[in-house]
């Protein structure tokens, strides 16, 4: 029967059993004399002050019964212990210098070497069969008689005790016969993190002591004192500088507290070398709190997040494209100018994107002045699944080829604790099964990819623009960057369109690149796109199957409009009042043949409604139906309203218009009031005139008389009108031109005459039928 034990396997208890005293290993076993040779691992010292300190010496190995072992084995009374040997041992002579930080620790580490090969030069020759160089196994060397008797001149010759000759083949053996576990490891003596007890002062002599060594060399610090600079050493913060909480701190310890006649306490600090240096403090503060002043400052999570390092990369997360995408926002960093005047300047806007983790594709984003919140983020979501991007591009002036900026929608989002985090973009969620991670506070590492993207486009976009903030707040001195900005938000994303087409489709990225694709004959430039389209092509994209015009009723904001006889009006506030955006107009062909204009005319009732519509592109909005979505259009006469404007910016063009208007309204009513009072003067006149005319005549007018013979009166009057006219055209003319053209004019006048006579005839018959 084939025993169930192997030599070196390590043996435990299993709970509840206390059959060995612990770790145990196998060195050997006999089937026949029934004989299994078992030797202890190191064991912890009872009772010890020190958590990892254990025994220096080794017992020696002794003898069970290899079926009795066998048996509790095969009842769960013991169990084989993965044993998990100190890492240490297990480094190469080379590893173990390189990991030397200063020539100190090296040539500590050369010692323990030489130590090591000395303790195994004495015991290899036990180890050896005699006369020869073949290393016996434990249990040949255990059945041999002679070994106490070899063992005793082996250390009789090599001036050693025989204790500690035995000392050390057992820890060869109970290592695992390895030559590193003779290793002294003194760099783990007074067990790490425990101090020995200071008697004097640590560190170099100050420059007091080495002129004049009569004095003190400085204060030696106990238990409780280093313990106190731990305590204040935690009251650094952004507030309160190193320097300030190392004196703080000496000022409750290491002074004596005085009350002056205002009953006002005052600590003075004892001589500098009755207290702690600022050295010490640094020093203990960092041990006992085991973090640093830049950690301390930024917060543990943010600390952790600069030390940690997985050694693993984003792309070690997905294996086909559209599997993952990154989704984070940031400012632009970059001060714009409105598109209307180059002295009215605008904030950084937020810029979100989206980028896919596999390629590294920036295939979606939004920029804008609204804040972030969902609404804005499911506007970036819908941007990245808009299936051509190529018509939206020619708005800012820019031709794009089909695919260069691709539309899809990825299984998963690896986004922050911010934007997409709310009811609407759950329901986006649920209703086209897309997912969502959101990683803890402050964890921006989990998301690098897209963080570091922000970094490459500030360093290559924002930051080489006029107006730029460089990340960073203005100090007293500096050029405000907002005197500096000159560029428009039209200007400003056509740069960064610009931007991602060089970053999808002109960046070469081999390492992103399958090693096919890299060994293609002809060759393949390995940019984002291509690496895209070689995945998409062999069945390697596994994006979601979306409808765009679903998608687009889901993410796009509503915006309150209202439906008139002639198309539809955004309702927007002006100065604090809903009113009718002017000027922008929406309506289409879907929308006539609904028939809502129609019954808006019949009823006389303008209809209040909400169209969707994305805030940065007022070319087109989107009617919700119950027969779906209806797209509207403004006028195509509107083209710089529709490509340079936001509808923020177009409703503060409004609001500034009406401010002019008001502004002006003292001029506008003057005119107003001039005209109205030039009217009534001429009317005041005109019945003074007729008042007279009618004395005159000595009798009443009749109303009859004044209606009847009104043709008669007509040709009167413009007979007089004509001759009036004559005469100022030869009072105007000179005395030649007179005496020339006399009778041609009167010739030319009478046949004006005669055919105004006749025009106004013809009329005159028209307004009688």
């Amino acid at each position: 029967m084939t025993p169930c034990l192997k030599p070196m396997d390590v043996l435990d208890n299993c709970p509840g059993v206390a059959i060995l005293a612990g770790p145990t290993r196998v060195l050997g076993f006999n089937v026949k004399t029934d004989v299994l040779w078992l030797i202890n691992l190191p064991r912890r010292l009872p009772k010890s002050e020190k958590a990892s300190a254990k025994r220096g010496y080794l017992a020696g190995p002794y003898q069970r019964s290899l079926a009795e072992f066998e048996e509790h084995i095969q009842d769960s009374r013991l169990y084989r212990l993965k044993h998990i040997p100190n890492p240490r041992l297990q480094l190469a002579d080379a590893d173990r210098l390189t990991e030397c930080k200063d020539d100190i620790q090296r040539r500590a580490v050369l010692a323990d070497h030489q130590r090591r090969d000395h303790r195994y030069g004495i015991i290899r020759p036990l180890l050896c069969r005699p006369g020869t160089n073949e290393v016996r196994t434990p249990l040949d060397i255990l059945s041999d008689n002679s070994l106490a008797k070899r063992l005793a001149t082996q250390a009789k010759n090599r001036k050693h005790d025989r204790a500690t000759v035995y000392n050390w083949l057992h820890r060869y053996w109970a290592g695992g016969c390895q030559k590193n576990t003779l290793l002294s490891n003194f760099d783990n003596c007074g067990n790490p993190g425990q101090p020995k007890p200071q008697t004097a002062k640590l560190g170099r002599s100050t420059r007091l002591y080495k002129k004049n060594p009569s004095t003190t060399r400085g204060y030696s610090l106990t238990d409780d004192d280093k313990q106190k600079l731990g305590w204040g050493y935690l009251l650094i913060k952004h507030d309160v500088p190193m320097h300030d909480a190392y004196l703080t701190t000496c000022s409750v310890h290491w002074a004596e507290h005085q009350v002056d006649n205002l009953g006002q306490v005052r600590a003075v600090l004892f001589p500098p070398t009755e207290r702690p240096t600022f050295g010490q403090f640094v020093r203990w503060g960092k041990l006992l709190n085991n973090i640093t002043v830049t950690d301390m400052l930024l917060g543990p999570t943010k600390a952790r997040q600069r030390s940690d390092a997985r050694g693993g990369s984003e792309q070690d997360l997905v294996v086909a494209v559209g599997q993952l995408a990154g989704f984070d926002g940031t400012s632009t960093d970059v001060y714009l100018t409105s598109h209307r005047s180059r002295l009215k300047k605008l904030p950084p806007m937020t810029r979100l994107i989206l980028k896919e983790v596999r390629v590294g594709l920036i295939y979606g984003w939004h920029c804008s002045w609204e804040p972030p919140s969902p609404k804005t983020a499911m506007l970036a979501i819908l941007h990245g699944a808009m299936p051509s991007k190529v018509a939206w591009a020619k708005r800012f002036g820019i031709e794009l080829e089909e695919n260069v900026i691709p539309g899809m929608l990825c299984r998963n989002h690896l986004a922050d604790n911010g934007e997409l985090k709310g009811a609407e973009p759950t329901e986006a969620e649920t209703q086209f099964g897309y997912g969502i991670d959101i990683p803890s506070t402050k964890r921006g590492d989990r998301k690098g990819g897209v963080e570091s993207q922000h970094h490459a486009d500030h360093a290559h976009l924002d930051r080489k623009l006029p107006g730029t903030t460089r990340g960073k707040r203005s100090e007293r001195g500096d050029v405000l960057p907002v005197t500096q900005g000159l560029w428009n938000y039209y200007e400003y994303m056509r740069a960064f369109i610009e931007r991602v087409v060089w970053h999808n489709s002109k960046q070469e990225v081999p390492d992103l690149a399958p090693d096919d694709m890299l060994l293609a004959d002809p060759p393949i430039s390995p940019t984002r796109v291509n690496i895209y389209r070689w995945l998409t092509d062999r069945g390697m994209n596994v994006s979601l199957p979306y409808d765009y015009e679903a998608l687009r009723a889901f993410t796009l904001p509503d915006v309150d409009a209202v439906i008139r006889k002639n198309g539809i009006y955004l309702e927007v506030k002006i100065h604090g009042r809903k009113v009718l955006l002017p000027r922008l107009r929406y309506t289409s062909e879907a929308l006539v043949k609904l028939g809502l204009m129609s019954q808006v005319k019949r009823t006389g009732s303008p209809q209040h409604t909400r169209l969707k519509m994305d805030i940065t592109d007022l070319s087109q909005a989107w009617l919700p139906t119950k027969s779906g979505l209806i797209q509207v259009f403004s006028s195509a006469r509107d083209k710089t309203i529709h490509s340079r404007l936001t509808l923020n910016q177009y409703v503060d063009f409004v609001e500034e218009k009406i401010l002019e208007k008001d502004a002006r309204k003292g001029e506008v009513e003057q005119g107003l009031t001039d005209t109205i009072l030039r009217r009534a003067a001429v009317t005041d006149t005109a019945k003074a005139e007729l008042k007279t005319e009618i004395k005159r005549h000595g009798k009443r007018v009749s109303i009859a008389s004044l209606k009847s013979n009104l043709r008669q009166n007509r040709d009167e009057e413009m007979k007089y009108l004509r001759e009036q006219q004559r005469e100022q055209e030869r009072d105007s003319k000179p005395a030649c031109d007179q005496i020339s053209l006399t009778p041609q004019t009167d010739a030319v006048d009478d046949t004006l005459s005669a055919a105004e006579l006749l025009m106004e005839e013809l009329h005159g018959r028209e307004m009688t039928q």
